[in-house]
This record gives C-alpha cells, sequence and structure tokens, in this order.
C-alpha cells in the first residue's frame, strides 16, 4: 500500500513549477501518494509547526527554529543572489527608513522576511504582519508607512505607485557575502527515511521534468499565481529557481548556517540551531573498514570479499553518522582499521538501504568492493586517549 504524504506548498510560481510534474501525473510516484495543499508561506510556517504537514514549504526562520523537529531537503529551496525582500513604501518617504514610530507591515511573523526586518532594522517599530497579498494594497492606502514585500510583488510595486527604500536581500549579501535563505522544502524527522528518501526522488525527478517542460509548466503556475502576467511569472521563476533549489550544495549549506548564527547573535533565536540537510540515499558517503593488518592481503587480491558476502549474499556498509557505532560494535579489542571509502556513483546499482542494527537503514553492498574502481579513500583509524577511534575529519557521528 503507497505511503501517503501530506505536502504543502506555497502558490508562488516557484513551487508550482516544481510541483506541476507531480500535479499532473507526469511524473509518477511509486510507493508514495502525495496530497498536497497550496497555500500562503506564513499559514505554511503556521500548519508545518503544528504538525499538519510530512512535508511543506517553509521559511527558513521557521525551519531554524524548529530544528529539532525538522530536516531540510536538499531539492526545493528558493536561495540565491538579488532575490531578498524589499522594504517598500509610499512615494512621499523615499529617502527615510523605519523609525520606532512607523508602521511597517511584515508577511508573517515566522517569515525569513520578518527576520531580515528584525536583523537590520533593530531600532525601527516592531512590525505588524499580514498576508503578503494584503501588503502593498494597504500602503497604498495609507494603512502603513512601510511594508516588507515578498514575491512576484518585488516585481510590480512601481505600478502601485511605491518605491523601494531598502532591499534587504541586498544588505544580507553585503553584510555576509552568502546567498539568501529565504524557503525551503522541510520533512518531519519523525518521517521514515526511505520514505523521505522517494519523496526526495520525486522532488528531484519533477523539478527535471519541469526544466525539460518549461512551456508546460505555465497552466499549473497561472492556475495559482498572485499575478497573472506570464512575463512576472517567467521573472519570478528565473529568480527562484536556479541551482539551489536543484541541489542546495556546500554553499546553500552556509548561508542557512549563517543565517542561524546572524539570527542568534542579535538574540532573535537561541544559538545552536543547526538545521540538518537530509542525504540522498545515492549521496551519501560509504565506509567499509577493515582490520588494517588486512590491507596486504587486500591489495594482492584487488577486491574484498568478507565472509558476509557469502554468508548473507552482501558487503555490509556505514553511512558517515553510522561509523562510530560500527567500529565500537563490530572492531572492539582492534587498535587500528583501515577504513575504506567508497565512490556513492560506483556502487549506487548495487546498494540497497535496509534495515539492520537497532531497526537503521544500513547500505549493503551485494558484490565484492573492486579496490581500484569503487574505492576513493583509504585512512588508518587508530584509537585515542579516550579508547574510541578518532575519526576522519569531517565525520561527525549523529547523536
Amino acid at each position: 500500500m503507497p505511503t501517503r504524504i501530506h505536502l504543502g506548498l506555497s502558490t508562488c510560481p516557484n513551487d508550482t513549477y516544481l510541483a506541476h510534474a507531480l500535479l499532473t501525473g507526469a511524473v509518477e510516484t511509486p510507493g508514495l501518494e502525495l496530497d498536497i495543499e497550496f497555500m500562503d508561506v506564513q499559514r505554511l510556517n503556521e500548519r508545518l509547526a503544528q504538525g499538519d504537514f510530512d512535508v511543506a514549504k517553509a521559511s527558513y526562520h521557521l525551519a531554524l527554529r524548529h530544528a529539532g523537529e525538522l530536516l531540510a531537503m536538499p531539492t526545493g529551496s528558493a536561495l540565491g543572489f538579488g532575490n531578498g525582500p524589499l522594504l517598500l513604501a509610499r512615494s512621499e518617504l523615499t529617502g527615510t527608513l523605519p523609525g520606532p514610530a512607523s508602521r511597517v507591515l511584515c508577511p508573517g511573523e515566522d517569515t525569513t522576511a520578518t527576520l531580515l526586518y528584525r536583523l537590520f532594522h533593530a531600532r525601527g517599530a516592531a512590525p505588524e504582519q499580514r498576508v503578503f497579498s494584503e501588503i502593498m494594497p494597504a500602503l497604498e492606502a495609507g494603512e502603513a508607512d512601510f511594508g516588507v514585500c515578498i514575491h512576484e510583488g518585488r516585481f510590480t510595486y512601481e505600478e502601485s505607485g511605491l518605491v523601494c527604500v531598502e532591499d534587504l536581500g541586498a544588505s544580507w549579501e553585503a553584510a555576509t557575502s552568502c546567498p539568501l535563505p529565504l524557503g525551503g522544502l522541510f520533512a518531519r524527522r519523525s518521517l521514515d527515511e526511505a520514505v523521505m528518501d522517494a519523496v526526495q526522488d520525486a522532488l528531484s525527478r519533477s523539478i527535471r521534468y519541469a526544466d525539460d517542460h518549461r512551456e508546460e509548466t505555465l497552466t499549473t503556475m497561472r492556475a495559482h499565481a498572485q499575478e497573472l502576467d506570464d512575463s512576472v511569472i517567467w521573472s519570478h521563476v528565473e529568480l527562484y529557481v536556479n541551482g539551489w533549489t536543484r541541489r542546495l550544495g556546500p554553499e546553500g549549506r552556509r548561508a542557512i548556517a549563517q543565517l542561524a548564527e546572524r539570527a542568534a547573535g542579535a538574540g532573535i533565536l537561541a544559538p545552536g540551531h543547526a538545521l540538518e540537510i537530509f542525504e540522498p540515499f545515492a549521496r551519501r558517503r560509504l565506509f567499509h573498514a577493515v582490520p588494517a593488518g588486512a590491507a596486504g592481503v587486500l591489495e594482492a587480491l584487488g577486491e574484498v570479499r568478507p565472509t558476509s558476502l557469502d554468508e548473507e549474499g552482501f558487503v555490509h556498509l556505514s553511512q558517515a553518522q553510522q561509523l562510530e557505532g560500527t567500529l565500537e560494535v563490530h572492531f572492539r579489542g582492534v587498535d587500528r582499521v583501515l577504513l575504506l571509502e567508497l565512490d556513492p556513483e560506483k556502487v549506487a546499482a548495487d546498494v540497497r538501504f535496509e534495515p539492520s542494527r537497532g531497526g537503521a537503514l544500513f547500505p549493503h553492498l551485494f558484490r565484492p568492493i573492486d579496490l581500484a574502481k569503487d574505492v576513493i579513500g583509504r585512512t588508518t583509524l587508530c584509537r585515542g586517549r579516550a579508547g574510541r577511534f578518532e575519526l576522519p575529519e569531517g565525520i561527525t557521528p549523529r547523536r
């Protein structure tokens, strides 16, 4: 029976562009039944925090607050340069910035837009929260002095007689030299890892389909967009769908860490709100350990063929966060081991992730390890003073 996934997305073109193939069935999702809802980002923030979604688009501000409950998916983020919220005002306020007595509107307490306003205008008035689509009309009507604008409005505010007094994204870039992490797709940590991997695979295939069938996605985007002009829709997609949307990568991870650090420094978040990024099975670092004394024999054979291959049909591997436990369970009394790191792309076709120690999913390789073709790193590990093996740099066990 398929696993039902309650997926929440925003109505913005970048999300409907990504979701088009999932909504139309152009990309199949074997093993999954997707129940997709669209709504305003602050409403998504609220409902994800309440536990209503398995996976949802939300603000990085919200995700950092709930880092103990959520993982960021590596696909689906709105993150980049030149895409930040705009601080808008009526034309008579050109050249001014919010003061303590100003009336300022923001698009939701948990949005990254509100976080940026608070970071760069700590001495300004406390913001009032409105649905993002109500902010520009409120400014036009004289109901507020300033408003933080997100989504399609950044392309149309001049038509409403408004002026941009500050690009908050540009302020972020000048302060950090990092792309701005606005929103992302986040999964609940309680979701089964194999299901999470299937969701990530579906998202990745869906955005690839959209890239290959761009014009086809317009029907879906028009059905949800606030601005129906096709040029505005495509401008939105060009700005918010980029390489970081397809895969966060190291620079995206640094940007998210920088947002957490700056929010903590300003007292907006407590320190230590590190947000973990879900790593698809196909990209995970894979390791196999053998007693160091066996290295010479293995080199002569050119392969690793442990007894488990004959007895169980596979070679036991470990992911990075599982490595410490594997060493302690299977190498008691051994002081030195040879750690082999495998190329995940070379072994992907022959690896399955299956329940093992404690019910956790462990990678199993259903053939010998070819030392010449599969191995991308060799490290000798020794036990330290505390009696534990000293792990290579960059490998931290999950606590």
